[in-house]
């Protein structure tokens, strides 16, 4: 009996031995069988349907049924749009293996078939950190973040935070320095947007400007070290990037389709297509609709006897109509170049009482604090922060040398007063 059992046993372990091995065979057989796929990759351009992408791929048209049927489970065929891709799969008789449907970099709708067919949606691996970039300007900041690996969108952003103390589009001189502690998002490794700045500053030769990103039990938004509001009424850039202003708000500007010149009473903001639009302010929606100058438009009615208008826009924000109510900074629409338009860009005019207003130059009308009872508990907040950019410089280039005008001298006695060190 016992013999028995030990032969059982040997058996059974040899069995295992050989059955495991079995299956990393089919696995890397399987594995070899995707090396050997032909991937082709497909972006979407104006008048493409989904079904038309799938017969240009040679696939057999009960399979794209199957293809179709599986998609439809998890996104609406319909809605594929102008520059989304799409990755077709097929081994060397064409035979379907794989579909990939790319919306976004965060989400990737999939149909494959091995067996038998399945489709699911796979969310990709997301990570944040946080790091600090500092810089000296030599002609203008977004040059200069560009030559640190940032780009545009990071200039808008550290832009908008001191619309209201600074125009950092005008005003930037040489050798003007500037901090920035940011939240980065990556996707799979691959960096995707920058997140929230934490903290901010610009110094001139004159001043010295600091905004940090503070929950003051309302809302989080951006305060300088005195507990004052940075953010004024409205934005002045209404759009999470563009690359230039090609036209400034004028009354006499050459209209490049219409040849002749006209007033241009608004700010032309060139931006990639699909940009996301913000509304500048809290209002109510009065207009949303086309017209042959303006393309797809919205306008935006607000407080104090202003109002906004967007024009040329790709799409609108779903769920948007005439009377809803949007809050500033909420995604409105997207930039496109509908209408009388030879490039992406949003062309954005702002009247104050039904006279129109350059939008670079709206004054901040509101300043808000934060609560008295709250004070001391942010000027811990603040220490804390500077604290936290300090160390991070230090580690950056230790060891350090500061002089008069750094960041250690200046602030030397509020970190040694902070109660959390």
């Amino acid at each position: 009996m016992k013999n028995f059992r030990y032969f059982f046993l040997i058996g059974f372990i040899i069995f295992s031995i050989l059955y495991v091995r079995f299956l990393k065979g089919e696995n890397k057989i399987d594995k070899d069988q995707k090396l050997n796929y032909i991937g082709v990759r497909y972006e979407v351009e104006k008048g493409n349907t989904f079904i038309g992408i799938l017969r240009r791929s040679h696939i057999e048209e009960n399979v794209i049924d199957s293809i179709i049927l599986y998609f439809s489970k998890h996104y609406e065929p319909e809605k594929i749009d102008i520059g989304d891709e799409i990755f077709i799969f097929t081994d060397e008789k064409f035979n379907f293996k794989r579909l990939e449907y790319k919306k976004d970099l965060k989400r990737t709708y999939v149909v494959e078939y091995l067996t038998k067919f399945l489709s699911y949606v796979k969310d990709d691996q997301q990570s944040l950190s946080v790091v600090l970039i500092e810089g000296v300007v030599e002609d203008n900041l977004v040059n200069s973040l560009k030559s640190k690996g940032e780009n545009e969108a990071l200039a808008l952003k550290f832009s908008n935070i001191f619309d209201w103390r600074i125009d950092l589009t005008s005003e930037v001189k040489k050798h003007d320095r500037y901090t920035i502690l940011i939240e980065k998002k990556y996707i799979n490794g691959k960096f995707y947007q920058y997140g929230d700045i934490i903290y901010a500053s610009y110094e001139n030769d004159k001043n010295l400007f600091e905004a940090f990103l503070y929950n003051d039990g309302k809302q989080i938004s951006y305060f300088d070290q005195n507990g004052i509001s940075m953010e004024g009424n409205m934005l002045k850039a209404p759009l999470e990037t563009y690359s230039r202003i090609s036209s400034y708000f004028t009354s006499k500007r050459y209209h490049p389709i219409l040849k002749k010149y006209l007033p241009h009473y608004a700010v032309d903001y060139v931006a990639p297509r699909k940009t996301p639009i913000f509304a500048a302010s809290d209002g109510y929606i009065i207009y949303l609709g086309y017209n042959y100058i303006g393309g797809n438009t919205i306008r935006i009615d607000h407080e104090n006897g202003y109002s906004t208008e967007y024009c040329h826009l790709h799409s609108y924000k779903k769920g948007l109509k005439i009377g809803k109510f949007v809050k500033k900074g909420e995604i409105i629409g997207y930039v496109g170049k509908s209408g009388y338009a030879t490039g992406y860009h949003l062309h954005f005019a702002v009247k104050k009482n039904g006279k129109f207003i350059n939008p670079l130059k709206i004054k901040n009308e509101k300043e808000t604090k934060i609560d008295e009872n709250k004070r001391e508990e942010f000027y811990r907040y603040v220490d804390n922060i500077r604290t936290l950019v300090l160390a991070i410089k230090s580690y950056k280039s230790f060891p350090i040398h500061f002089s008069k005008s750094d960041f250690l001298f200046k602030y030397a006695n509020t970190i040694v007063k902070s109660p959390n060190i």
